[in-house]
């Protein structure tokens, strides 16, 4: 691995060997720096992208927008990623418009396309005059405009934004001023733009108002507008976590290499000049359009005719999005019964986790899916929705809500048919490259079977657990799981690794105060008035209070279990909002009264609870939440410990 390095231009600082989640970029990153601004600014969210090389421009030796960007392209390499801060993101469009063919992508974040206010001048000058006194107070004048109000009073990030400005000089101070007052109105050239484009903007911005970013957004094809929360003007320093996160996301883009037609090589207009041709130019980055499940019937969401919507290197020619593969593909197999599509869907070395055992190989799953449908011929599954991330280069996740409905009208793995109908609900989520899933995480409610069938769970249990038994399978007391080292309390703050934006994170944090730090006020906190709860059992149930005893019914049954996240993905919702879908983990034992109560008196046995949930937030609150765990696998692993016990 090559060591990752910050450049300042000529001048090389060694990156922190310990960073997380490092990120795999081909070109440079050029940073531009706005007024009064330094490699500082970017210092803190560098630290947490790891970037092989990030170039930060010293923002002088111009007194125009034109010639700054002249200047900043005459020393860049040939070709880059380009992210601009504030005057940096007025440089920056301007170097697009001189450019085009030099920049790969871009990132602009609080900034303005617009020119600058007749009635600013006087204001922009005087403060420079004031500077040349006294520095110090360039920043402290305009203080309560530049961070978000909870920021206001962090001395420490007031005395790096002062100190950036010291050592700037008044000299440089009144370059960029006028600069900024002089820059030409960006904005009809802003449609010609064809990279990709990421905005980000303080929540609390005052400097650049978020009007101005909209419109950036709106205008630019394809761009990307995302609000940085706790922050205000100065984003990068006030939530560097949060605009790198947003910023990973960004360089981790694969659309970037598209050409530019030689027609419409002057289509973005510089400061200088102008061409017609910029209204209208067209976007030549190809958009994806990945359909997703809840509006939709069958037939669109696996249509014939549909041209490929999304890059799909590597799968069969029918599929034209992620969202189209996973429902299509499962329709086939299980209601279409084309089981021998898994030869050609699955890797021979495929695993597939379940939550009473797991699978190893393709034959095994061919196998299994094979007995299922022998109890269950009438079986039908709907795709409920589909959350996704990645690439058809990297991989593709999805985590699949299904709702079965069926009856059992023949002898099977649940013994004499009942002629009962059942309606269930499964997850599964899969990790798939170039039409082949490699590896699978299936969590189905047998539970809810079961009961529906009218089947004695103990029973069912007690026979699935001797099964495992005589197999040479046991579950035994191996010492405590990880909540607890010694006596530590529960960690303060939750693993954010797996998070790729802020609403991931609110999920992350969320989970981790309730499930960890068992602090269940924050479902109330978190949770709208009227969410849906959509459970085991199928369970439907309304409210807050509702949500917060089907919680403390699963920690009540296992009240030392400690809470893992394994993955997390998020998709923007059709419906508004955006749905989140978690998959995680709980091990703890059978200490207490819960969703076991099956059992009787706690038993002490050690369980896992492997459990996926999708969440759906919508103006800053959960409205729905679908939460799948089979309490089938918690009575089996009981009765196999109390098995091995007796053995």
């Amino acid at each position: 691995m090559v060591e990752a390095a910050w450049v300042v231009m000529n001048k090389v600082i060694p990156a922190r060997s310990d960073m997380q989640g490092a990120v795999t970029v081909p070109l440079p990153l050029l940073l531009l720096p706005g007024t009064a601004c330094d490699e500082r600014l970017y210092a803190p969210m560098l630290a947490r992208l790891g970037v092989a090389v990030a170039i930060v421009v010293e923002m002088t030796g111009a007194d125009t927008t034109a010639g700054l960007a002249a200047k900043i392209l005459d020393e860049a390499p040939e070709r880059f990623s380009l992210l601009g801060f504030s005057l940096g993101g007025i440089v920056a469009l301007e170097m697009l418009a001189q450019a085009p063919e030099r920049i790969a992508r871009l990132a602009l974040i609080d900034t303005t396309s617009r020119p600058d206010p007749t009635d600013n001048a006087e204001g922009r000058r005087a403060a420079v005059a004031k500077a040349r006194t006294s520095v110090d107070s360039f920043i402290a004048d305009s203080w309560s405009d530049l961070v978000a109000p909870t920021n206001a009073g962090d001395a420490d990030l007031r005395d790096l934004i002062t100190a950036m400005a010291r050592d700037t000089g008044a000299d440089s101070l009144a370059s960029q001023a006028e600069i900024a007052i002089n820059r030409a109105d960006g904005r009809p050239r802003l449609a010609g733009i064809n990279v990709p484009t990421l905005i980000l903007a303080g929540e609390a911005e005052q400097v650049c108002s978020l009007e101005a970013h909209c419109e950036i957004a709106e205008a630019v094809p394809g761009a990307r507008f995302f609000t940085i929360p706790n922050a205000g003007h100065f984003a990068p320093l006030e939530n560097p976590a949060a605009v790198a996160r947003h910023v990973r996301d960004w360089l981790d883009w694969t659309d970037i290499n598209q050409a530019i037609p030689a027609d419409d090589q002057g289509a973005i207009m510089s400061d200088t000049e102008t061409n017609p041709k910029s209204k209208g130019a067209p976007f030549l980055r190809n958009e994806e359009n990945v359909l997703q499940v809840e509006r939709r019937d069958y037939p669109d969401l696996a249509p014939t005719g549909r041209p490929r919507s999304q890059s799909m290197d590597g799968f069969d020619d029918i599929y034209t999005d992620i969202v189209d593969y996973i429902i299509r593909c499962t329709h086939k197999i299980w209601d279409e019964r084309d089981i021998g599509l898994i030869y050609t869907h699955y890797t021979h070395n495929c695993v597939l986790y379940g939550t009473t055992g797991n699978i190893y190989n393709r034959e095994d799953v061919v196998r299994d899916t094979i007995q299922r449908l022998v109890s269950f011929p009438e079986r039908r599954g709907m795709g409920t929705q589909v959350i996704w991330n990645g690439n058809d280069k990297d991989g593709f996740y999805t985590s699949h809500l299904v709702t079965g409905s069926g009856r059992h009208t023949q002898y099977g793995h649940l013994g004499q048919p009942t002629g009962r109908p059942f309606v269930s609900r499964t997850i599964a989520d899969c990790m798939i490259h170039r039409n082949m899933i490699y590896r699978e995480w299936v969590v189905a409610d047998q539970m809810a079977i079961i009961k529906q069938l009218g089947l004695d769970p103990n029973h069912f249990a007690a026979r699935t657990a001797k099964t495992k038994f005589d197999a040479g399978l046991i579950s035994l007391d191996i010492g405590e799981n990880r909540r607890f080292l010694g006596q530590t309390r529960p960690a303060e703050k939750p693993d954010l690794s797996h998070a790729h934006n802020d609403i991931e994170v609110q999920t992350i944090e969320m989970l981790h105060e309730v499930f960890v730090k068992r602090m269940f006020g924050k479902i109330a906190e978190v949770y709208a008035p009227t969410a849906q709860y959509h459970g085991p059992l199928m369970k439907e149930l309304y409210g807050v209070a509702a949500i917060v005893h089907q919680h403390l019914g699963l920690i009540g049954s296992l009240p030392d279990a400690s809470y893992e996240i394994q993955h997390v993905a998020s998709n923007p919702s059709e419906e508004g909002g955006t749905k989140v879908a978690v998959r995680w983990v709980m091990e703890g034992h059978h200490l207490g009264y819960g969703i076991l109560g099956e059992l009787g008196d706690p038993t002490g046995k050690r369980v896992q609870v492997m459990g996926m949930s999708h969440y759906h937030w919508k103006d800053g609150k959960i409205v729905d939440e679908w939460n799948v765990y089979d309490e089938l696998s918690l009575l089996v692993q009981v009765k196999l410990g109390q098995l091995a016990e007796a053995a």
